[in-house]
């Protein structure tokens, strides 16, 4: 976007009343979530004050310590193939954010370069807490026949064997429906309190959908000069951490993510710390090979040429990332969309990306859970169904679904 077009925006915050929980910050349905419990991150919005990252100007007292984003979005898998309600890439401004500074919580209204401060405070009063329900609707999970999953893992080892790829990232998507809509605020708090150590989101479709999950793999986070990334791949069930450590086939799986999160972090990155070999990240639903990075960003880069770089990575595409791409488009069988995309929150303090998984596209009364398994030397058919079946353990139960 030229300078000329960038947007410009206002924003005015004050403290709120002291014990209002974030999550049932009011009226209407939310528009934007960001949640990390490790790091004491804790935000959701409302509303839509303008598309567009640009400079903000701030109206009187600001909170002690700056909120997340505000902006928040991301962009899709891939470009080609977007949702319905979601842009390839979009970004928004929330009406209202509120956001937990560690002591208490703040909420800031946003509006368009000349809004007024009578504006931004009428919209701040309008803010009420809101109550969820005690319990999620019934909700079941759709018949579902492996045999077109274990065909796909087939033909992606085909793949491997006449030395076309390395690595195929192979998805499926688990329909679930209920009898009445999810309260999406009930679903983000039980996320939010089984997972942690995850990046929790919510972004809001056009169409009035919501995409949201609990992802455990930072793409990359730019504070300052400073960079964090990380490689997350090789999977396994809880308690089975020496093992996966032990396992040629996940090595070899983490191994593809964590050369191209080196090779990247390379070109943009100086006094780049990465490990040789990986540990553990331990989740509730499973255990990971995770190898962390940190650097210092080169001048004259940004957070976003870093990001678009390390996007899409092997952990969701595969190898060569080029032909994994387009493989994926013949023969996966649907359109992931936003699912291992990008989500994240951006402004001028920080920008903090997310890989989109774990998540779930709810509709009213309907639910499309995304979950994906690395195809390489050593896997089988039925082992990747199982391993998507451990991952799809994640969001079921926060919709309701406990069994089958």
């Amino acid at each position: 976007m030229s300078a000329a077009g960038t947007p410009r925006y206002v924003t005015l915050s004050r403290a709120a009343k002291a014990g209002t929980p974030l999550v049932l910050v009011g009226p209407g349905p939310l528009s934007v979530a960001w949640m990390h419990p490790e790091e004491q991150v804790d935000a959701v919005g409302l509303g839509v004050a303008g598309e567009g990252i640009g400079p903000l100007c701030r109206i009187g007292e600001a909170p002690p310590v700056a909120p997340p984003g505000p902006f928040f979005g991301g962009w899709a898998f891939d470009a080609a193939r977007p949702w319905k309600g979601f842009a390839a890439e979009r970004w928004v401004l929330p009406e209202v954010l509120g956001h937990w500074d560690g002591q208490r919580t703040w909420l800031s209204a946003f509006g368009p370069q000349g809004t007024s401060e009578a504006e931004l405070a009428a919209r701040l009063d309008e803010v009420e807490e809101v109550a969820i329900p005690a319990l999620q609707p019934s909700a079941r999970r759709l018949p579902e026949d492996p045999s077109p999953f274990h065909a796909l893992v087939a033909q992606a080892l085909e793949e491997l064997e006449q030395g076309r790829t390395r690595k195929l990232v192979v998805a499926r998507s688990i329909e679930v429906e209920a009898d009445a809509p999810w309260s999406e605020r009930q679903v983000l708090a039980s996320l939010v309190a089984r997972f942690p150590s995850c990046r929790t989101f919510l972004l809001r479709g056009s169409d009035g959908s919501a995409f949201l999950g609990a992802s455990p793999e930072l793409l990359c986070e730019v504070r300052g000069a400073l960079v964090r990334a990380e490689a997350l791949a090789g999977t396994a069930a809880p308690g089975k951490g020496a093992r996966l450590l032990s396992s040629a086939k996940d090595r070899r799986e983490h191994e593809t993510v964590a050369a191209h999160v080196r090779a990247v972090l390379g070109r943009f990155v100086s006094e780049l710390r990465m490990p040789d070999e990986p540990g553990l990240r331990q989740l509730a639903n499973v255990v990971h090979l995770h190898t962390p990075a940190e650097g210092l960003l080169r001048a004259g880069a940004s957070a976003f040429d870093l990001s678009r770089a390390l996007h899409p990575t092997p952990a969701v595409a595969g190898v060569p990332i080029a032909g994994a791409l387009e493989w994926l488009r013949q023969k996966e069988g649907f359109a992931r969309g936003w699912y291992a995309g990008v989500v994240g929150a951006a402004g001028p303090d920080a920008v903090v990306l997310a890989v989109a998984l774990r998540s779930a596209l709810l509709h009213q009364t309907r639910a499309s859970v995304f979950v994906g398994a690395g195809v390489v030397e050593g896997s089988t058919p039925r082992g990747e169904w199982l391993e998507t079946e451990r991952k799809a353990r994640a969001l079921l139960p926060a919709l309701g679904v406990h069994h089958g």
